[in-house]
């Protein structure tokens, strides 16, 4: 996508790029310390940021890359969730951090009482990252329904770039 059909969302000293398509919604609760924003794109996917303090986290987890799996396995056990398949798992740079970036399907059990039909596949992107600099962590994700365009990935991948955390 091009460069001029983005906006910026910018609080709190750290911003990101998102498509001018995009209705954003901002936490009322969120604070400097910790909070989430989302943005809602017309065919109804969502791009969410959430981030928190990074002193607590690095107390539940002594790295980025624990965050990271930990994020993986609590979603999997969602109760609708009958499998996940890792896709890719990555170390990239975002705003000087190294960043852990993880691609996931999950295997969504079918809808009804006893769930008998076959389970849809979503995928879902994730990128973890710690900011001494801000003294946070964030996390840039998105579940996909699967309805999804197929570039999502890529669109997603053009909002981390963007993404200054200080």
């Amino acid at each position: 996508m091009e460069k001029s059909k983005f906006e910026t969302f910018s609080v709190y000293k750290f911003s990101i790029d998102y498509p001018s398509v995009c209705r954003v919604e901002f936490n009322p609760k969120s604070r400097r310390e910790t909070g989430d924003a989302v943005f809602h794109f017309p065919d109804k996917e969502k791009v969410f940021v959430s981030w928190g303090d990074l002193e607590k986290a690095k107390k539940r987890f002594p790295s980025i890359e624990e965050q990271a799996e930990h994020g993986i396995k609590t979603v999997g056990k969602s109760s609708s969730i009958k499998g996940t398949e890792r896709i890719k798992k990555d170390i990239i740079k975002v705003n000087s951090h190294n960043a852990v970036y993880n691609h996931v399907r999950l295997n969504q059990a079918a809808p009804g009482l006893f769930g008998g039909g076959k389970p849809t596949p979503h995928d879902a992107y994730s990128v973890h990252l710690q900011c001494d600099d801000s003294s946070r962590y964030f996390v840039i994700y998105t579940l996909l329904s699967s309805h999804a365009p197929e570039d999502f990935g890529d669109l997603m991948n053009a909002m981390v770039d963007s993404f200054k955390c200080h």
